[in-house]
């Protein structure tokens, strides 16, 4: 088995009290990814200030961290869910609605042997894998970002990206609230906000290593470097995309630099750096 390599890592903190990205690092179990915590329509606080978003993030990252050796990505998925339902109960938060659960996103990847990748993913979270040619691959399709566009199309053509009072539109917030409601339901999208329906939305899989240079995890949208060559649905090919990702793991489980830049903000996405 190849031996684990030195592993760099970063997260930044946005403009929000907490940050809510969490990087899931665990050598000995070979496994590594990252998570968003997203707080809900209603925001809460636990006697330590923490938002729910962190709240999320932090169970999520404890249940891979303290269960590296569970039979498979679902499952510790699925027991990080579970815990959360159990959370949010504790808070008093209505679980039966999605719209005012709190949530997170998350990818992740475990070497399995030499030449095997399991992975897992929910939310806007992404996992890419590029070749030692330079072909990036999604390994999930992207459930998130068509209802994210729409929203953010109507927030700039009917508002301008106006915040009256710091605060977005009523009706944009009412889209989110659709869009928080779509979670783990038909023609939604996959995310860990104590659903049990959780385990029909799922996306995972594994996938060969060979002819792999590294996977990429980010929580958030991750744009291949330059001479970097984007394939499949959701990019085109041949494009300097510039770089922004939070943590890449080369083949041999050694994880590369990670990096970050500003980006354009969506009303429906946080990013952190």
């Amino acid at each position: 088995m190849k031996r684990i390599g030195k592993i760099e890592s970063c997260t930044r903190k946005g403009s929000g009290d907490w940050n809510e990205d969490g990087l899931i690092l665990h050598p000995p179990a070979r496994l590594f990814g990252v998570v968003d915590g997203a707080t809900g329509m209603d925001p809460v606080r636990d006697p330590l200030g923490r938002s729910a978003g962190r709240i999320a993030m932090e169970t999520v990252v404890s249940a891979f961290l303290e269960g590296g050796d569970a039979p498979s990505l679902r499952t510790l998925t699925l027991e990080a869910n579970g815990k959360l339902r159990t959370l949010m109960q504790k808070y008093g938060v209505d679980v039966s609605d999605p719209s005012r659960c709190w949530s997170a996103a998350h990818a992740v990847v475990r070497f399995r042997g030499d030449w095997e990748l399991e992975w897992v993913q929910s939310g806007d979270c992404k996992i890419y894998a590029v070749s030692r040619e330079g072909d990036v691959r999604a390994l999930a399709e992207d459930r998130v970002k068509p209802l994210d566009d729409r929203v953010l199309s109507r927030w700039v053509e009917e508002f301008g990206q106006s915040r009256p009072g710091g605060f977005l539109p009523e009706p944009i917030r009412e889209d989110l609230r659709k869009n928080r409601a779509r979670g783990n339901r038909p023609g939604g999208y996959p995310v860990i906000n104590g659903d049990p329906a959780l385990k029909e939305h799922l996306q995972s899989g594994t996938l060969s290593l060979k002819g792999l240079s590294f996977p990429c995890s980010s929580p958030t949208a991750w744009i291949p470097g330059r001479g970097m060559r984007r394939r499949g649905s959701e990019g085109l090919d041949g494009k300097d995309w510039g770089r922004r990702w939070k943590a890449s793991v080369g083949r041999n489980g050694k994880m590369k630099r990670a990096h970050g830049c500003p980006g354009s903000r969506s009303p429906t996405t946080k990013r952190d750096c």
